[in-house]
């Protein structure tokens, strides 16, 4: 089934406190599939200085920029079946992905952070 209506997740209530890594949802059919970018393989895959912070609503933009290219990589992991089902406290299931450096690396397109502008 190819997947739909892609978005990041801009603004979630306490989210720096619980998890720190940017959020794109998107649907297969009715069912609401979300997929976090791990923070630590965007910081490898720019190679960002340690010392450097960038924060979450910073590495958003970064994905919401190359969210094209991101499409196509969670629609091939996707399809791969290499998704897990995540049920919350009041008991919703959606099914989770987790993009890693080497699924960016794997899937061939050119991600930029130009948006950030960390020359500036």
């Amino acid at each position: 089934m190819k997947l739909s209506h892609f978005a990041v997740v801009q603004e979630r209530d306490g989210a720096s406190a619980i998890l720190d890594h940017p959020l794109v949802h998107c649907f297969d059919d009715k069912q609401v599939v979300l997929t976090y970018v791990s923070r630590q393989a965007l910081i490898d895959y720019f190679h960002v200085p340690r010392d450097r912070r960038i924060t979450l609503a910073q590495w958003n933009l970064v994905v919401d920029r190359n969210l094209d290219a991101f499409k196509g990589i969670i629609q091939m992991k996707y399809a791969n079946g290499a998704w897990e089902v995540h049920t919350t406290p009041c008991g919703q299931s959606f099914r989770k992905l987790v993009i890693t450096l080497g699924d960016m690396q794997r899937s061939g397109q050119k991600l930029t952070i130009e948006v950030l502008n960390l020359d500036a």
